[in-house]
């Protein structure tokens, strides 16, 4: 548990989301997430703000509210991954099913903040 309570910004983990509700990111399975929330909130509340990915599988990624992200050996993911940013949620730790998987670059982070921004009407 400790390496999980020692989340960072930018770091990609497996974590199960549900229960959910309606159109909220579920699917009762293990997902990959972004940890979006800076180190120090991460550290004091054992709560991470992260954006929930899925995989690409011909599914379109070419809204400013998504982020593809091919698979690399910093980052972890095993396949061609697209993070939701409309899906973006504050989630206890204990909803982590691994220990850190990778880390985005800081191109696929700038992207993925740039996703958010757009999200919540912040550009």
């Amino acid at each position: 548990m400790a390496s999980i309570l020692l989340a960072q910004r930018g770091e990609i983990y497996y974590c199960y989301l549900d229960p959910v509700f309606g159109r909220e990111m579920g699917g009762y399975k293990t997902r990959p997430v972004v940890v979006l929330s800076i180190n120090d909130i991460n550290r004091k509340l054992s709560l991470a703000t992260v954006v929930p990915g899925t995989s690409a599988d011909g599914k379109p990624s070419h809204y400013r509210n998504l982020v593809p992200v091919s698979p690399s050996a910093n980052n972890g993911l095993q396949k061609e991954t697209i993070f939701m940013c409309h899906q973006l949620r504050a989630i206890d730790m204990g909803r982590f099913t691994s220990k850190r998987v990778g880390i985005l670059s800081s191109r696929d982070l700038q992207r993925l903040e740039e996703a958010i921004k757009f999200n919540l009407g912040l550009l």
